[in-house]
């Protein structure tokens, strides 16, 4: 039997942002420096563009994020990356 999924609200900083190739297909995250001094997050972005073509999220923005963290041995995952 599995245990119930905790959905918990974070805050951080954006430190950096990356390019993941896997195959011929490149993904953006954003690595996230929590505000409680946690390990860093990398936090799925997709094209990271607003509809002028300019970057969403830059180094240095405040962000709030979702962990979902699931029964025990699972990996908790980070999502729902958004801009203050």
């Amino acid at each position: 039997m599995q245990g119930p999924t905790i959905k918990r609200t974070g805050i951080g900083t954006i430190n950096a942002i990356r390019k993941v190739w896997v195959d011929a297909t490149s993904i953006q995250f954003a690595m996230v420096l929590p505000d409680e001094g946690c390990s860093r997050l990398a936090i799925r972005i997709g094209l990271n563009l607003m509809a002028d073509g300019s970057d969403y999220f830059h180094v240095g923005d405040k962000v709030q994020y979702t962990l979902l963290k699931g029964p025990v041995g699972a990996v908790t995952r980070a999502q729902d990356l958004v801009r203050f």
